[in-house]
């Protein structure tokens, strides 16, 4: 009777691959970054908060400095809404006189872009625009007040 030299290296062989075809059903895919955290441009903040069934937080305070020789000024603008987040972009719709205003935030990595589209008003003080690249500063979820 002959002996079999590949018996060992063939054992080994079907002892591979039956674990690497164990382990590709336990590959998991890499979950997309989070959007929740703070972002600043300038003087302006954007706090993000992600809500359960993709609806996504945003509460946005927008600063203009108006320096004058006697006293410093500062024109405001404000906004906090639920929109729903479509893969990393929301677009959030605040109406003031007859045009809405409509703001898209695209998500980064590790920042946000936003554009304001359309000739509606913010309602913001005079000069003060959500327009801009902020910089996410923090990945925490904000601290927000409850939602009105």
């Amino acid at each position: 009777m002959k002996r079999l030299k590949a018996g060992p290296a063939v054992g080994l062989l079907l002892v591979a691959v039956c674990l690497s075809y164990g382990q590709t059903d336990q590959v998991a895919k890499k979950p997309a970054a989070s959007v929740t955290g703070t972002y600043k441009y300038v003087l302006n903040t954007i706090e993000v908060l992600e809500m359960p069934d993709h609806d996504v937080r945003i509460s946005f305070t927008g600063v203009w400095p108006n320096d004058r020789k006697k006293v410093e000024t500062r024109n405001m603008g404000a906004f906090d809404e639920i929109v729903k987040l479509k893969g990393r972009t929301a677009t959030v719709k605040l109406q003031f006189g007859e045009d809405p205003c409509v703001l898209k935030l695209s998500f980064q990595v590790s920042k946000v872009i936003v554009e304001q589209q359309g000739v509606g008003s913010c309602g913001f003080g005079f000069n003060v625009e959500a327009d801009g690249t902020y910089t996410k500063v923090s990945s925490k979820p904000p601290e927000l007040s409850p939602h009105q």
